[in-house]
């Protein structure tokens, strides 16, 4: 789970902040603090994975806590939240490793977006000793880019079609809360039955498709499946 504090000094702002950041159950706020001075010394005792700061702030406002933060040699990304929409600011925080820049009122899909990037470049790094550039590439893409990039990557090594898989997911999606059998995706789509069944265990595999069991076609229970999302959990 990643350690987020959040330094910001107007209450309300800062407690729906902590409701956005704990939306996601891999985030857990820490701490909150109306200044950098008091975050600051938090860090020096505690350890911290994310930062969500504001930039205007009493005894100590949001460029001299990144300053300091980085002076003091502090690894931790930080994600800017602040109603400075001028190139001047902006031009001054991206020197101290801020990685994303959000705007008050933030909306809240670009909030997720922006702890969902965290995630990605973390999960990257932390899982490979060296990277290439494709994995460089994906480290600087976009949460979208990346999940359809890691994608590709895994169904290559198992020697899977992505136009096949896409197609049976495009299948299932025009089928709305409506599961179909193995037979009927295959008569759908155009693939044999033996090459439906191995995606299907794929996309089972990759939480893109739950199965489940229909009781209703008389003496031989069939399975069945539908998108998640689509009527099951």
């Amino acid at each position: 789970m990643y350690r987020v504090i959040i330094v910001e000094d107007e209450p309300e702002i800062a407690r729906g902040t902590k409701e956005y950041v704990e939306k996601n159950p891999e985030f857990q706020v820490k701490a909150i603090f109306s200044n950098g001075q008091e975050a600051l010394n938090y860090i020096w005792l505690n350890p911290v994975d994310l930062i969500v700061l504001d930039l205007f702030m009493p005894k100590m406002n949001g460029k001299e806590f990144l300053y300091r933060l980085r002076k003091e040699n502090f690894q931790v990304d930080v994600i800017v939240v602040t109603a400075a929409s001028d190139a001047g600011n902006i031009r001054e925080v991206l020197p101290f490793g801020v990685v994303d820049y959000l705007l008050k009122p933030f909306e809240a899909a670009r909030f997720a977006e922006a702890l969902e990037r965290f995630e990605q470049r973390h999960r990257i790094l932390n899982a490979m000793s060296g990277l290439d550039q494709k994995g460089i590439d994906t480290v600087f893409s976009t949460p979208g880019e990346a999940a359809a990039a890691s994608r590709r990557d895994r169904l290559e090594r198992k020697g899977l079609r992505e136009e096949k898989y896409q197609a049976l997911l495009d299948c299932l999606d025009a089928q709305g809360e409506t599961a179909l059998s193995a037979e009927t995706l295959a008569d759908r789509t155009g693939l044999s039955r033996v090459t439906v069944r191995r995606y299907l265990s794929e996309l089972i595999e990759a939480h893109e498709v739950a199965s489940s069991v229909d009781i209703t076609t008389g003496p031989k229970p069939v399975m069945v499946y539908r998108r998640r999302g689509k009527g099951t959990k």
